[in-house]
């Protein structure tokens, strides 16, 4: 079976950038864990077949409860050893890819970031993907306009369906640690 039939891409959907505002900037450690689904979708920015991931997660941290759904291509860069130990096949983000927006459930407010490292390793012997990567906090809405920041984040994805042209479905789950810094 093909690469590209198995591999959903970089389904992102990192992670958080929520906290309760005090007075005067500072700067804020988070920790999530979160878990949701990602799909193939029809972009594919450098045409080479394989397409971008959607993910979407709903998601607990240490200052509440947030949604959040990312994007991003990635291009195949060789093999790999996986978390597991088993071999497998190693994919990049592709560099200005990968963005996310997270929504806190209780104000509505909204942090986005972009995706500044992520790889996947795609195991074919157990059908696991596991993904790890760093972002960063470009802003926001609400109390986080101007927030930055950054962060890492790990997680693991169960490919649930893929058709014979690349479009997949899977399930997956996340934790993220970070430092949200407030205007």
């Amino acid at each position: 079976m093909a690469i590209q039939k198995v591999l959903l891409g970089m389904s992102l959907a990192p992670i958080l950038w929520g906290a309760p505002m005090e007075a005067g900037g500072r700067e804020i450690a988070v920790k999530s864990t979160c878990s949701g689904t990602a799909m193939s979708i029809h972009w594919d920015t450098n045409h080479d077949g394989f397409k971008a991931g959607l993910g979407t997660v709903a998601c607990k941290s240490n200052l509440g409860r947030f949604t959040a759904q990312g994007v991003g291509e990635a291009a195949v860069a060789g093999p790999a050893t996986c978390p597991n130990g088993n071999q497998g096949i190693n994919l990049t983000l592709l560099p200005g890819t990968g963005h996310t927006v997270a929504r806190l459930d209780k104000t509505g407010d909204m942090i986005f970031s972009e995706l500044t490292s992520e790889t996947v390793c795609y195991d074919p012997a157990t059908n696991t993907q596991f993904k790890s990567g760093t972002d960063r906090i470009t802003g926001g809405t609400g109390k986080f306009a101007g927030a930055t920041g950054q962060g890492q984040f790990e997680g693991t994805q169960w490919p649930l369906y893929v058709d014979a042209d690349g479009n997949g479905f899977a399930a997956q789950i996340e934790t993220s640690t970070g430092t949200l810094i407030l205007p």
